[in-house]
Parts: structure tokens; C-alpha cells; sequence
């Protein structure tokens, strides 16, 4: 047989500083998907580029970039201007959503590479400046590792990987099933640190899944392609997963090779497979042809199929991708055709979406909320944190919008060591301290990173040399895109003449009015560009609702009036009442919430409620502090529900404002000694942290109790709560009204406490809770 030379590839991989053997073998594995197709020469050590190709003269180069981890080092190449006939390629090998992409862009432009290759398949919609020089080598399974080991099937159904939030179907599958379905747990313990050793990988991770009948996994809140969803039916097992667009483009069909399963069906299609296990064996049998016929690492040829293309590219030609599984082609640039890429819409875009709809309406505090969801799902995504500093600079509040822009920026700079950070978060920076009226620093940072390009920054440095200098003369114009540095950040597209009203808006909301009236004459007199600031108001609330509210309210008191009637109605008269009147308004309570009475109320099926309820009924606690109760709070009426019924009958102390749904409480429980009540302050808008940790003290100090088991933050939205330090040893925090910002930073505090684990949370249920419990013993 005729030897065939296979073009040679030289590719830059970070350099290991000790990484765990699981994550050594996804490492490696691009290695050997790689070797099928070239012969590999692997660099990963300091060096320079031009002596490598002396040394190696490589037909193609894959510059790796953008990897998260601290178990890793970017390695630093010299002189990759040298060789300028030898293609370049640059790999993102990380999440489409990490933090890493402003580092990731800052390398591939220093290094000169304009074409990437990525891993994740939801990468443009992540970072879609870059979608026409993107294309996507997906995961894929090594044959060798994932295949059928003939075990005997035992597990009925088998759970393994992350269940945190960044997993939220994940999460609620696991807990639906294994309520009704034997289940085997396997635990993430982490990709680095001390437990990451503990990790099944390999043969006997394979071997696990191959004695399964079903695994579920998810492609995470951006509803990804990842591994599992190979090595799954790779290893002969069913896959069960969530129906997204992705999952369907690498060819996934429900009930033919694979389960496409939701909250609601997941039950009604295992009992039906294991009833019908004949049926199960061929989708089992399709799924497992699926995978080792389009998904193992001898059919992920993409980055040699863009090889082969480009050697025979001619000027008027571009390459472009279609589908992630489907083979590249060449097309006319004068065709107009795109790169075609598989929209997701996960859960973190739809929520920035909805979020930006809210800034730009100038619904700040509705905005903020769904940013801070965001980022309880993605703690370190740059998305939201740029968003929630340009709501502050809109509110007024330039040192707050300093501290979330300040993250991402010393993230890049600091901790991924990038040359210079995201260009859009830079200029942002820069409008910031304008806001605080530190014009010096301002221009300071202005004269910083010359290289680095933007519309948002040219613009912003505009402004600045109009500041400078009043003779400023000369007229900005737009940056060509092919200049300019690719962003993280997609902001509107608005003319320069908006773009300057809003800068003018954010200054005079942080009392920069002096300022802003500067910027208006200069730009006036000198480029007759800008006219007066149109300010945007927030809309007022329509006549609709505020009828709609009325209807609410006077359907609470007739339900309140006639209770006693209802009660002693037949049990046909009150299914019908139910049915006719009830079920309506639990509808409307989903939507607005809740204000039946309890009794009548959707919030008995609440599942903060539920999951606070079945606590502190069965949890052995002595005492609870409720910071914001409030009667017909779901938060409150769970931790009292629960207490009244748990034999040891805690004491429940509730603070808040003197205000009506607490003296309502008050006057509920006047004579019940096990729920105590502590008024503070009237005033709402006064930072309470001078009158909350005394009360809390006091509290403590009378009735002799040195930390509580639970604590309920039940309104978080009072200011200065997250500076109250006499809630850090309980048992259990439970945070509701989580998207608020002081929540965001109690939040922050515990996550970060080795001894505290967040056993639930749900950012989406409505303003979204999270729960905390101590360790006893994190060793």
C-alpha cells in the first residue's frame, strides 16, 4: 500500500504546570484527532516562531488560546510576523461564555491570526464580532475509550457530571428522577484542586456508562454540544438530553437514538422504554451508530478540510462553514453567502437580551435583575457585569459602575495577563471615571494601550481630547472594521450624535452637570454634530395595570370575606368554585404574585416554599431570623409553616420596617410566644446596617443564642444588609429576592466561604432564592 505524507502542523498548546489526568486527556486527545489527518509537532514552551519553522517548516500552525485554568500557562511566542505564506489558525479551546475571550482576541491579534478555530458550537453567539472568521471543531469521543464494553445493564439510570447552576435542566431532572428511578450519583469533584484525583475518567468512566441504560446530560444554560453527549451513546447507553438546536444539528432525532426529555415528560418516556426494552435496545443501537459514525475523532476533519480548501483559495474566494457537522466549502465573495451558525438562544443570552430591552427602555432596576440572573448562572461572564456598570452610570452611581467594569478588565490584564484588555470594556472604564469627575485618570487611561481600536473607544477618546484640549479641531471618523480590535461586547448600533446624548445623560445623572454642559458647548461650537441631550424617561405604568392591580386587590377581600363560606360549601360546590374562580387567579398570581390567602394561594406550591417548608419542619433547629418578614411573603410563610410543625417548635424571630404586611404579621401572632417581632426604622430608603446588627445583637443577647440555624433574607433589596456580619455562622442562609444587588453581594460572600455549600438555587423562580448550609467538616 502507497505511503501517503500527510501535511505537517505545528501546534502551540499551553504549557502544563499540572493539570489533572482528566483534563491531561482531553489535552491530548486533540493531539490524536489532529495525527489523523497531520503528522503533529507539539510546542509547548516558550519560543520563537520564526526558528520554529526553520526547524520544522510546518505547512500549517494552530496557535491554542484562551484556556481556563490555573493548571495551565500561555506560552509566549516571538516573531509571528515571520513566515507570512504559512497559514495561521488560532483555537479557543475554552467555554463560548468564558471570561478568557477578551485574552483569547487580544493574542490572536498580537499574533497576527485573523482565521479561529472553536471547540463550542454556541461560540458566535457569544462573541458575534467574529462569526465570519469563525468555524467550529466540536467535540468529539476517542472510539478507543467510548465504545460497547458488553457490561451488564444494572443502573437503571446514571447521573454523572456537574449538577450546579450553570446545569439548570440538569439539575431539575436529577431531582424529578431520582425521586421515582433507582440512580447512580456520581459527584463532580472539580477538574483542579485536592478531590479532582477522586474524578472516574477513561475505561471505567466508559465502562460505567456502558452498564447504564440512561444518562442524562445537558448542554448548559447556553444549550452547548459537550462531551457527554458523545461518550454517552458512544459507550452504548441513552442518551437523554434537552431538545435544542445544537443537539438536532449533530443529528440527534427523539425516540429514534436518542430521549429528548423535559420537566414534564421525563417520567411518562422511562416508564414507557423500560415497559418496552426492545424499543429501548434500538434507539440505544442508533444512538451508539450515530456517534461512531460522524462524532469520533477520526470524522473531525474540519481543520484539515480548511487546510485543503485554502491551498487552493483563489482571490475572489472565501471559505465558509455551513453547519458544525456538515464539510466546509469554498464560495464567490461576490455571492454574498455567510458562515451559517447554529443559534441556540440559551438561557444566559435570553436573559442579556431581555436585559438589554429593559436598559435601553431605561427600566434600570428591571434590567439589573435579570443581569444579576445571568450571573447566577455564570458568575464570572463579562456580558453582564459591562451591563450592570453602564445601569449605574444611568443611575447615578459611577463608583458602583466602576467595581463591575474594574472586573473583567483585571481579570485580563491581571490574571489571563493579555497585552490589553476588552477595547468596548476599556472605554467604558474611561466614560466611568469622566463620572466620578476624574478627568486626570481619564485621560491617563485614554493615553494607555495606543494600539488597541474601537468605535466605542475612538469615540470615547474623542470626547477626551475635546476635554483636553478645546482647540481640538480635527473630525471623527468611524473606524473601518477591518481596523478595528474584535469586542466581547455587542452594544447598539447608534450615530455618533446619540451615542454623545448618552454620555451626556450618564454624566449629569452622577452630578457631572457641569461637565456634561462642557461637552455639549465644545462639541456645539466646534463640530455642529451633537444637539441637546434627548434624555430617556422611564415609561409610565400603563392604565391597564394599575386597573389590573385594583382587580387584585378587591379579589383578595372578597375571597377574605367569604372564607368561612367557602369552607363550609359542599366538596362539589368548592371543585366548581375552584375550577371557575381559583384557578384563574392562581394564573394571574404566576404572572403578578401572590396575593390569595394562603389557603387559597398558588404559593403552597412555591418551590422556595416547598424547599423551606420541608427545612425547617425537619431540620432539629432551635431558632430562626427572618430579615424582612412581611404576611403573604413566600419566604416567611414557609420558614413559620415549617416551624409550627417541627416537633422541637423553634422560636422564629422576624425583623422589618414598620410597614403593613408586618404589622399584619405582628397582629397574626400577638399571642404566639414562639414568633417574636422587631420593628426597626420606618424610613425605607435609609441604609439600615446602623439599626439591623444592634437589633440582631440584641436579640442574640437576650435570649442567650450564639448563632442561629436559620436565617431567612427575605428582603434583601434593604440597603446595607450585605454589611450585616452577625448572619455568617448559621446553618442555613436562605436568600430570597435574590436579583437584587445586595443579595448579589451576600451571595458573592458565602460562595466564596469554604465552609458554607449552596445546596439549591433558582434565579428564575420569581425574583430567584439560593440556599447555603455550613459544613460541619470540609476536610
Amino acid at each position: 500500500m502507497e505511503n501517503i505524507t500527510k501535511p505537517k502542523l505545528v501546534f502551540f498548546q499551553w504549557k502544563n504546570k499540572g493539570l489533572s489526568e482528566l483534563v491531561s486527556l482531553h489535552r491530548y486527545q486533540h493531539v490524536k484527532c489532529l495525527s489523523e489527518f497531520f503528522e503533529v509537532v507539539v510546542i509547548n514552551q516558550d519560543c520563537d516562531f520564526q526558528q520554529i519553522c526553520d526547524e520544522y517548516q510546518p505547512d500549517l500552525t494552530l496557535f491554542e488560546s484562551g484556556y481556563r485554568s490555573t493548571k495551565v500557562q500561555k506560552i509566549q511566542i516571538q516573531n509571528t510576523s515571520a513566515y507570512p505564506e504559512i497559514p495561521k489558525l488560532g483555537f479557543h479551546n475554552a467555554d463560548s461564555w468564558c471570561d478568557c475571550r477578551a485574552g483569547f482576541l487580544s493574542d490572536m491579534e498580537h499574533w497576527g491570526i485573523e482565521t479561529f478555530f472553536s471547540i463550542s458550537t454556541t461560540t458566535v453567539e457569544h462573541t458575534p464580532e467574529i462569526s465570519e472568521n469563525l468555524f467550529v471543531w466540536p467535540n468529539f469521543v476517542d472510539p478507543d475509550v467510548y465504545h460497547d464494553y458488553g457490561e451488564s445493564k444494572i443502573v437503571p439510570v446514571l447521573f454523572t457530571g456537574y449538577i450546579t447552576q450553570l446545569y439548570p435542566w440538569r439539575q431539575r431532572i436529577q431531582k424529578i428522577v431520582s425521586q421515582f428511578y433507582p440512580s447512580l450519583i456520581c459527584p463532580h469533584l472539580g477538574y483542579e484542586g485536592r478531590f479532582a484525583s477522586r474524578m472516574i475518567y477513561g475505561e471505567k468512566y466508559a465502562r460505567m456508562i456502558n452498564a447504564s441504560f440512561f444518562v442524562p446530560s445537558c448542554g448548559t444554560v447556553a444549550k452547548e454540544v459537550v462531551r457527554k453527549h458523545f461518550e454517552i451513546p458512544g459507550s452504548k447507553s441513552c442518551l437523554i438530553t434537552e431538545k435544542t438546536a445544537s443537539i438536532e444539528a449533530a443529528g440527534f432525532v427523539d425516540m429514534q437514538n436518542c430521549i429528548f426529555a423535559d420537566d414534564n415528560n421525563i417520567l411518562d418516556k422511562l416508564d414507557y422504554l423500560f415497559q418496552n426494552l426492545d424499543e429501548l435496545e434500538k434507539i440505544t443501537s442508533a444512538g451508539y451508530q450515530l456517534v461512531h459514525s460522524r462524532h469520533t475523532l477520526k470524522q473531525r476533519d474540519q481543520i484539515f478540510q480548511w487546510f485543503n480548501l485554502y491551498r487552493t483559495l483563489k482571490p475572489n474566494q472565501r471559505i465558509i462553514q455551513t453547519n458544525p457537522f456538515e464539510p466546509l466549502t469554498i464560495i464567490e465573495q461576490s455571492s454574498g453567502i455567510q458562515n451559517s451558525h447554529v443559534i441556540c438562544n440559551g438561557l444566559n443570552r435570553v436573559l442579556l437580551s431581555q436585559g438589554d430591552e429593559k436598559l435601553w427602555a431605561g427600566k434600570y432596576e428591571d434590567a439589573e435583575a435579570l443581569y444579576l440572573r445571568c450571573l447566577y448562572y455564570i458568575s464570572w461572564m463579562p456580558e453582564p457585569k459591562l451591563r450592570l456598570a453602564l445601569c449605574n452610570l444611568y443611575k447615578g452611581n459611577a463608583e458602583t459602575a466602576i467595581s463591575w467594569i474594574s472586573q473583567p478588565i483585571k481579570f485580563t490584564l491581571e490574571v489571563y495577563k493579555a497585552l490589553d484588555p476588552d477595547p468596548v470594556e476599556w472605554a467604558y472604564f474611561i466614560i466611568s471615571l469622566l463620572c466620578q469627575g476624574k478627568v486626570d485618570e481619564a485621560i491617563n487611561c485614554t493615553n494607555q494601550f495606543p494600539s488597541l481600536s474601537h468605535p466605542e473607544l475612538e469615540r470615547t477618546r474623542w470626547v477626551i481630547n475635546v476635554l483636553e484640549n478645546e482647540e481640538f479641531q480635527e473630525i471623527l471618523h468611524p473606524s473601518e472594521k477591518s481596523n478595528y480590535r474584535y469586542s466581547v461586547h455587542k452594544l447598539p448600533s447608534r450615530s455618533f450624535h446619540d451615542w454623545i446624548d448618552n454620555i451626556c445623560l450618564m454624566l449629569q445623572a452622577c452630578k457631572q452637570n457641569s461637565l456634561a454642559e462642557y461637552l455639549q458647548n465644545i462639541i456645539l461650537s466646534k463640530s455642529k454634530l451633537v444637539s441637546k441631550p434627548n434624555f430617556v424617561k422611564e415609561k409610565t405604568k400603563t392604565f391597564s395595570k394599575k386597573k389590573l392591580f385594583e382587580f387584585l386587590v378587591f379579589s383578595k377581600k372578597k375571597i377574605l370575606q367569604k372564607n368561612h363560606f367557602i369552607q363550609g360549601l359542599s366538596v362539589e360546590l368548592r371543585s366548581i368554585l375552584k375550577t371557575n374562580v381559583l384557578k384563574p387567579l392562581n394564573r394571574l398570581e404566576t404572572k403578578y404574585g401572590y396575593f390569595l390567602p394562603y389557603s387559597f394561594s398558588g404559593m403552597i406550591n412555591d418551590e422556595l416554599f416547598s424547599f423551606v417548608r420541608k427545612l425547617t419542619r425537619e431540620e432539629e433547629i432551635k431558632t430562626a431570623l427572618v430579615i424582612g418578614a412581611s404576611a403573604g411573603q413566600v419566604g416567611t410563610e414557609a420558614v413559620l409553616k415549617g416551624v409550627w410543625e417541627n416537633w422541637n417548635k423553634p422560636t422564629v424571630f422576624c425583623i422589618n420596617t414598620t410597614n403593613t404586611h408586618f404589622k399584619k404579621l405582628q397582629n397574626r401572632y400577638t399571642n404566639v410566644s414562639i414568633v417574636r417581632c422587631y420593628e426597626i426604622s420606618s424610613v425605607l430608603t435609609v441604609n439600615l446596617h446602623g439599626e439591623l446588627e444592634p437589633c440582631i445583637e440584641n436579640i442574640k443577647k437576650e435570649n442567650k443564642i450564639n448563632s442561629f440555624d436559620v436565617i431567612l433574607i427575605a428582603r434583601a433589596g434593604f440597603s446595607g444588609i450585605s454589611e450585616v456580619h452577625e448572619i455568617d455562622e448559621a446553618r442555613f442562609i436562605i436568600l430570597d429576592e435574590l436579583n437584587t444587588f445586595e443579595s448579589y453581594k451576600i451571595y458573592q460572600r458565602f460562595i466564596a466561604k469554604p465552609n458554607y455549600l449552596l445546596v439549591d438555587q433558582n434565579p428564575s423562580v420569581r425574583n430567584g432564592y439560593a440556599i447555603f448550609q455550613r459544613l460541619i467538616n470540609i476536610n
